[in-house]
């Protein structure tokens, strides 16, 4: 994209050739150039973006605590029964 800006090409045609933007973001920088508030529009792009991380983010946290809660019940568990069978064993012993 550098190559193509410096020989004087516009930044929506060199955005649209490298086929790495969406459709949202290349319509956002043709409104940019057209109307010369570029930096504006691409703010607010990367603003939208960043909300779509922080909610996935959200969604993924969500998803990853039920499996996190039952772990630590698996430790505590494992941690409980090597307490208590030493116990019970000697209590089994004495009778």
């Amino acid at each position: 994209m550098g190559d193509g800006v410096s020989r004087g090409e516009s930044l929506y045609l060199t955005a649209q050739r490298s086929g790495i933007f969406l459709p949202l973001v290349l319509q956002m920088i043709a409104v940019g150039e057209e109307s010369g508030s570029l930096p504006d529009l691409l703010d607010e792009v990367a603003d939208f973006y960043d909300g779509e991380v922080e909610y996935d983010l959200v969604k993924l946290t969500s998803a990853i605590e039920p499996i996190l809660i039952a772990f630590m019940a698996g430790l505590v568990a494992v941690l409980a029964l090597g307490i208590f069978l030493p116990i019970w064993d000697l209590s089994a012993m004495s009778r």
